[in-house]
């Protein structure tokens, strides 16, 4: 048997979540759900909350230059708080 995908709309990385907004495609009606961020990249099966009919769902993950950008960002703000403290002491 085949399964049927939800149409993923739109999607908002949190730094615990995903939020994403998705289509369902027996009803068509256009809802929010929460993901763990865990399941970044993998394909998630749950039911429409309005009809409750079981889709699957495959979720996005951040492309390897957000990776990289949101790593150079924390080893900036690292490098910042060594030259504080060494100028504070």
């Amino acid at each position: 048997m085949t399964k049927t995908l939800y149409l993923l709309q739109a999607h908002k990385f949190g730094n615990e979540n995903i939020e994403a907004t998705l289509a369902c495609p027996k009803c068509e009606e256009i809802f929010k759900k929460e993901f763990s961020l865990d399941l970044e990249g993998q394909i998630t099966e749950f039911k429409c909350p309005v009809c409750n009919s079981a889709s699957e769902a495959d979720l996005p993950s951040k492309g390897i230059e957000q990776q990289e950008e949101f790593e150079g960002d924390l080893y900036e703000a690292g490098e910042e708080n060594s030259e504080e403290e060494f100028n504070e002491s």
